[in-house]
């Protein structure tokens, strides 16, 4: 077996390196109620007996922002979203919902629940902690597709712990 250093940026000739620059006005989101709806919900999920991890790409090109797994093996997904515009330019949800038994929205305590779907269930969530306000309804999936959504989690979780290992192995 060859060992092959891969490198993820590109090297740049020098005619590349030299070339000026955009001036492209960066433009910074301020992410940081989603960054505490995020901590929050996964805090909760664990505390409710739930593994998490965030961030999962479907089959379907979407991507899930929590996906979660019980003892039971029943698979949750959780879309968090930060403000109002939010979920307002948002309309993928129904697409989640062929890779999860149960799917329901995080927001924090400013959000206006009202405008959520009655068919889904909703946590309020802050960098603490949170909690479920509304269940989610029970659509449960089909035996291939929960083998591989099982599958899809233990891989991913196996690659991330791989990826954070910090001691190197002989």
């Amino acid at each position: 077996m060859v060992n092959v250093l891969l490198n993820s940026e590109p090297k740049l000739n020098e005619s590349e390196s030299s070339m000026p620059q955009e001036n492209t006005p960066i433009v910074k989101r301020d992410t940081s109620r989603a960054d505490a709806v995020f901590a929050g919900a996964s805090r909760m999920l664990h505390n409710l007996g739930w593994n998490s991890l965030m961030e999962v790409s479907l089959a379907n090109n979407r991507r899930a922002d929590i996906l979660a797994i019980n003892h039971k093996g029943e698979i949750l997904i959780i879309e968090v979203k930060s403000c109002l515009a939010d979920f307002s330019s948002d309309e993928k949800w129904p697409e989640y919902r062929d890779f999860c038994d149960y799917f329901i929205f995080a927001v924090d305590q400013d959000f206006p629940i009202d405008r959520l779907p009655a068919e889904t269930g909703y946590a309020i969530a802050d960098q603490f902690g949170g909690a479920i306000i509304r269940e989610a309804a029970l659509h449960k999936l089909s035996g291939p597709r929960r083998k591989a959504m099982t599958l899809k989690f233990a891989r991913i979780a196996a690659s991330r712990l791989y990826q954070n290992l910090t001691t190197p192995m002989a």
